[in-house]
Formats: structure tokens, C-alpha cells, sequence
């Protein structure tokens, strides 16, 4: 099984090397065969909700766009939420004492390493609700400040009409959606393009999404 320090053994940083930048369609090879690394090394948690495949999305994946409020207020598009950014997302609720407070701890561990990321994308966080009768910009706020968010991490809720069809597009599984309660814990990693490149496995570690996420930030 492929391990992530061997990944880092023959992919070797080509900012700290003096390398020239590989030409796009080589970078774009590159980055293909660094997830497909490392979905065959993702080890799955037991299933917390449906899951379609894990690891690396093939074909890229555009969600449908949807209008979400952030926890300023502002009601915003999907699309502009992810555009010109490599984005994680997450999908939680602030009222959830079990498995959330786990994934923002998670995501806490994550935005710190942000800076050692060495990317020519801007690198973000997203926890999206999935709770809109709760989770209103009050809520979204507290929570990201229970975790120490920084401006690299915001919430947003969409509408309660488009959450399941948002999470099904997410998990790439038609299967029931079952509780909210045993909603998925995976991470969801999205490209500069707002197209969805990777699934994790549930509760994935902190190595393997910034991993990701900086594969997808150098291409």
C-alpha cells in the first residue's frame, strides 16, 4: 500500500528544489497520479452516511450552483464561494454535539498548516450547514469561532430546499441519506475551477487533505 511519505519521496517540491515549472499538461499528470496515490492509501473509518467512491474524482465533478448565506449574512453563490480558490469542504451542524466538534477540530489542524502550503492558488476552508432551520449566520459564526477559524475558513447554509440534493452531488452516491445525525464526515476537495477532485475517506487525517489540497494549489 502506498503510503503518503512515499509519495513525498518521489514527488519532490519543485519551489524548494530551484526546478523549473513543469508545462500545465505535465503538472495535470502529476496531480492525477499524486491522488490516485492516495486514495489508494486512504484507510476508511466505519461509514457514518453514503459514500460513493473514495479518493480521486474521475471526471472532475461541477456541482450544480446554489445560493448559501455565510455567517456575515450575505447571501452567495456556490460558484463564487469556490472560484479562484483549491477549497476543503465540509458539511456539519452547529447544534451536533458528537462528530462535528471532531471535524472542526479537523479543519483547525488543517488551517494551520495552510501557510506551509506552497501554492500558486489561494488555499480556503468551507464548513457548509446542513441543519438551515439552525444553522443562521449567528450560529455559523460561533461555531467558527469556537474553532479559531481564520479569514482562510468560512461557513455558509444553503437553502433547505437544496441541501439534500447538495450532499448527494457531494457524496457521489444515490443511496438514502438517512438522519442528519449520521450525516458524512468526509472532506471534499474542490480546484481553482470550482470542480470537485477528491473525496476522503470519513474523518481523513490532516496530512492527506493538505496533501490535496497542495497538489490541486501548484497546478
Amino acid at each position: 500500500m502506498t503510503t503518503i511519505s512515499e509519495i513525498r519521496e518521489t514527488m519532490p517540491d519543485r519551489m524548494t528544489s530551484g526546478m523549473q515549472a513543469p508545462p500545465r499538461s505535465s503538472a495535470r499528470r502529476s496531480l492525477l497520479r499524486h491522488m490516485a496515490a492516495l486514495a489508494l492509501g486512504a484507510v476508511s473509518s466505519p461509514s457514518f452516511a453514503q459514500h460513493g467512491d473514495l479518493g480521486l474524482v474521475t471526471p472532475p465533478v461541477r456541482l450544480d450552483d446554489t445560493w448559501l448565506v455565510d455567517q456575515t449574512g450575505k447571501k452567495r453563490l456556490l460558484s463564487d464561494l469556490l472560484h479562484q480558490r483549491v477549497t476543503a469542504v465540509q458539511t456539519v451542524y452547529t447544534g451536533c454535539g458528537t462528530i462535528c466538534p471532531l471535524q472542526g477540530a479537523l479543519f483547525n489542524a488543517v488551517q494551520e498548516r495552510i501557510p506551509q502550503i506552497r501554492a500558486r492558488r489561494p488555499v480556503q476552508l468551507l464548513s457548509v450547514g446542513i441543519d438551515p432551520l439552525s444553522d443562521s449566520p449567528s450560529a455559523l459564526r460561533a461555531w467558527l469561532a469556537r474553532f479559531q477559524a481564520g479569514s482562510a475558513w468560512n461557513a455558509a447554509t444553503p437553502a433547505l430546499a437544496d441541501v439534500d440534493r447538495m450532499r448527494v452531488a457531494l457524496s457521489g452516491s444515490n443511496a438514502p441519506l438517512g438522519d442528519i445525525a449520521d450525516h458524512s464526515t468526509q472532506v471534499y476537495c474542490f480546484d481553482a475551477n470550482a470542480m470537485l477532485r477528491w473525496r476522503s475517506a470519513d474523518l481523513p487525517r490532516v496530512e492527506d487533505i493538505c496533501d490535496v489540497l497542495g497538489a490541486l494549489a501548484r497546478t
